[in-house]
């Protein structure tokens, strides 16, 4: 029985190594999936039963084990992003807006440490923001040489929505270099605002 350790992986990672994994081993093999969160053995299951796959589920201390019978092979053009789904308890109805590329007055250098910190930290934290809004030259966080983009990835796959001002975009002229996120307008940029318990601009 092959084994795979998917603990401390955030969607969808979990659900491409257990279909890499499936496609790797022989017919008659069986499979052992390691998660450490209810959410993705239960993204991880629906994946494979909706695939025809027999999955028996056990929890010893906090680790969940898949135990997997092939019986069958994973066709290509199944999506493991249509099963990654997040645990929205662990999201608020927070909304940052990020209006510039540096935390702060003052020296230059400092805020630009500083807002990187702020973000890195951000997927750490126990509950996370619902929205993250780049407006003006915080755009310039969301494009392709950002140091904060691995951090912003991960908070959009566990379930934050990053949304990137298109009008700033194109000011500066940096559409095709967006990286993570999705274009915004106004009106939906206000919307998230007016919707939110609360909204920090750092």
């Amino acid at each position: 029985m092959k084994t795979i350790d998917a603990k401390g992986k955030l969607c969808p990672t979990p659900l491409i190594m257990t279909k890499k994994a499936l496609n790797e081993i022989a017919g008659d093999e069986s499979l052992e999936v390691l998660i450490d969160n209810e959410t993705s053995m239960k993204n991880v299951t629906r994946f494979l039963e909706d695939n025809g796959m027999k999955v028996l589920a056990e929890k010893k201390e906090n680790v969940f084990h898949l135990f997997v019978n092939k019986t069958g092979v994973i066709p290509d053009s199944a999506k493991v992003e249509d099963y990654c789904e997040v645990d929205l308890s662990k999201t608020s109805n927070l909304v940052i807006g990020i209006q510039r590329n540096r935390l702060g007055d003052g020296a230059e250098e400092l805020g630009t440490l500083l807002i990187k910190a702020f973000i890195n930290t951000l997927p750490e934290t126990t509950v996370k923001p619902k929205t993250l809004v780049f407006l003006n030259s915080g755009i310039f966080l969301a494009i392709s040489d950002s140091p904060v983009l691995d951090s912003l990835r991960k908070l959009e796959n566990t379930g934050t929505e990053i949304l990137v001002c298109g009008t700033c975009l194109d000011y500066y002229q940096k559409k095709a270099e967006l990286s993570v996120g999705k274009i915004s307008n106004m009106y939906d940029i206000l919307e998230r605002l007016g919707q939110a318990s609360h909204v920090i601009y750092p």
